[in-house]
């Protein structure tokens, strides 16, 4: 497993994220690639920023807030 795949999967069980977003096992992607098409927005979101900042060419923190909103407004 790719560090950033761990990465996700560290957040997304996180007890705040299970028990507020109500997010199951299932719902959990195993990379962050299934992360960037899951149908749930948090998992989506937190997929962007993971892949963002762990890519060998990391984007920098406003492009990544820009592209952060843009989707959350688009979901919403």
């Amino acid at each position: 497993m790719a560090r950033k795949d761990e990465i996700l999967s560290s957040f997304l069980k996180h007890e705040i994220l299970t028990s507020k977003y109500e997010l199951e096992k299932s719902d959990n992607p195993l990379t962050v690639r299934e992360g960037l098409s899951s149908t749930k927005p948090i998992v989506k979101a937190i997929a962007l920023i993971v892949d963002g900042l762990e890519n060998p060419t990391p984007i920098t923190d406003a492009a990544l807030r820009n592209q952060i909103i843009q989707f959350l407004n688009e979901t919403i």
